[in-house]
Order: structure tokens, then C-alpha cells, then sequence
């Protein structure tokens, strides 16, 4: 008799089934955060019908839920970067760090790709400073 069909191994041991049914399914970040682990870019698309599930929203709810996720995520990346941390304010004020976290959740980019893109940014920023202000000193 394999240990599937011995009822006593299965049931009242750590992996009880009654267990595992009257568990409460986590929500918030933590629900999410859960849902993120370990998965590829290709996947991330298909996490907004388990978002759906889980909140008991629709399936554009979900995607809200999702995208603002990915944006408290980016910038907590921002906060954490030594380059995009100092030009906080410019990029909250002229960026468009939203439309970057839509793309992250529906799977087109990675939150790591939103750190290449604003961070070559600010660097094409900086430059172009650089270039107007010899423009304006000898224009």
C-alpha cells in the first residue's frame, strides 16, 4: 500500500488536508509577493487572474493592483540605486514611472530593464545639461 492510500500517513500529520482547506488565503503585498516568486517575464501577464482571484475583483482591478505593485517596487529600486536615488524628484516629476510598471506586469519588460532604461536616461539627461550650458555660454 503506497503512502496516497494509507489514510493515517496523509491525514492528521503537517500535510492535513483540513489543514490545507480552512487555511486563510493571504492577501496584500505578502499575497503577491508570493505570486512573484521565482517567476519569468513571460508569466508575469498571467499573475493579474490570480490577483483577480484572490481579491475578488475584476480582471482590470486585478491589473491596477498588479501595476501599482510594480510601481511601489520600482520605486523602492529607485530609492535603492546610488545613481537614480539623488534625481528622485525629476524622475517623479517627468517620468512616466506608471506606464513603465504597466509594462512590467503585463511581462514586455523587467522591473531590472526600468532601472537600465531610467538610469540611461538620466545619464542622456545629465549630458545634455553639460552640452547646453557650453550652447548658452558661447550661443
Amino acid at each position: 500500500m503506497s503512502s496516497f492510500d494509507n489514510g493515517e500517513n496523509y491525514v492528521g500529520k503537517e500535510n492535513n488536508v483540513d489543514g490545507i482547506e480552512g487555511r486563510v488565503i493571504s492577501k496584500g503585498k505578502s499575497a503577491i509577493d508570493i505570486l512573484h516568486n521565482n517567476i519569468v517575464k513571460e508569466k508575469e501577464k498571467a499573475l493579474n487572474l490570480k490577483i483577480s482571484d484572490i481579491y475578488s475583483v475584476d480582471y482590470e482591478e486585478a491589473s491596477e493592483i498588479h501595476i501599482n505593485y510594480h510601481l511601489l517596487r520600482i520605486y523602492g529600486l529607485i530609492e535603492k540605486s546610488d545613481t537614480l536615488s539623488r534625481m528622485k524628484a525629476f524622475i517623479e516629476n517627468n517620468l512616466d514611472i506608471r506606464s513603465l510598471a504597466a509594462q512590467v506586469a503585463f511581462g514586455q519588460i523587467t522591473e531590472n530593464t526600468c532601472m537600465d532604461i531610467l538610469i540611461g536616461i538620466m545619464k542622456n539627461q545629465r549630458e545634455s545639461k553639460v552640452k547646453d550650458r557650453y550652447i548658452n555660454f558661447y550661443g
